[in-house]
């Protein structure tokens, strides 16, 4: 048992630990985050600053603490976008077959090749550096992922017998899509989930450090490597640990990800 579920006993104590950081922040924090120090600045760890403190004096534990409700907001509310507007988009031109089905899908095809990171620049280059923008852009930069999957899911479905019985007794489209269709890729689109989730923190990371996506002084873990990167050879305590965040919170993920995979849909392909 514990080498079969040996990757959900990796990943879920991280994950744990990641989202009780995340909902706790306000009360596992030991300062405030915006809090400037000027007199202890860049100090390493110590006892009074367990993972010292930033250019501005700031503690980096509290900092590190709210960044992950930061990074895994934005995440997660941008990944809520993408499944929603993808899975709709792919049952709905599925079933809708014909013109609509191929110029939806090679549409989707299309946006699939876009580079995200190129995209999430240009976009956010030129349009408010805002929480509601970056989580629309990752959003809408994601969905086609799941538009894809569940148009294969659902134009697997349709040729399943009791879906065609359904619509043969004269089930309405609505029925079909909500009794027979969605329940029957839920797993699937849980697994699709997992991967876009450390995709999106990533981007986010990605266009944080960039100066594109949160602004300072907000704690995103992004945002905290980019301001502190020029003090890397000087004094690297800063820029470790968020980047460290950054890398278990993914790993953990990716590995729950993996293990969903096995076992939800142990025929898809990686």
């Amino acid at each position: 048992m514990l080498k079969r579920h040996f990757r959900l006993f990796l990943a879920g104590p991280i994950l744990i630990l990641l989202l009780a950081t995340a909902v706790l922040a306000n009360l596992l924090a030991p300062y405030d985050p915006l809090g400037i120090d000027a007199g202890n600045i860049l100090q390493s760890p110590s006892s009074t600053h367990l993972l010292g403190t930033d250019e501005l004096g700031r503690d980096i534990l509290s900092r590190l603490i709210f960044g992950a409700r930061v990074s895994l907001s934005v995440a997660a509310a941008a990944v809520v976008i993408a499944s929603l507007l993808g899975v709709a988009v792919g049952i709905l031109s599925s079933y809708a077959g014909g013109h609509i089905e191929n110029l939806t899908m090679r549409s989707i095809d299309i946006f699939v090749c876009l580079p995200e990171i190129f995209v999430a620049i240009v976009v956010m280059a030129f349009m408010e550096n805002s929480l509601r923008t970056l989580v629309l852009t990752i959003g809408l930069l994601y969905f086609p992922q799941f538009a894809r999957v569940a148009y294969s899911v659902a134009a697997s479905l349709k040729r399943k017998e009791y879906v065609v019985a359904a619509v043969s007794l004269g089930a309405s489209p609505l029925h079909v899509i909500g009794r027979a269709i969605l329940p029957n890729m839920a797993s699937v689109i849980v697994v699709q989930i997992s991967f876009t989730l450390s995709f999106a923190m990533l981007l986010e990371a990605g266009l944080s450090f960039l100066g594109l996506g949160l602004m300072p002084p907000a704690p995103s873990w992004g945002q905290m490597v980019g301001t502190l990167k020029d003090y890397l050879f000087t004094n690297a305590w800063p820029v470790v640990f968020p980047a460290l965040a950054l890398f278990l919170s993914i790993f953990a993920i990716n590995t729950l990800g993996d293990w969903l995979q096995d076992h939800l849909n142990p025929e898809m392909p990686r």
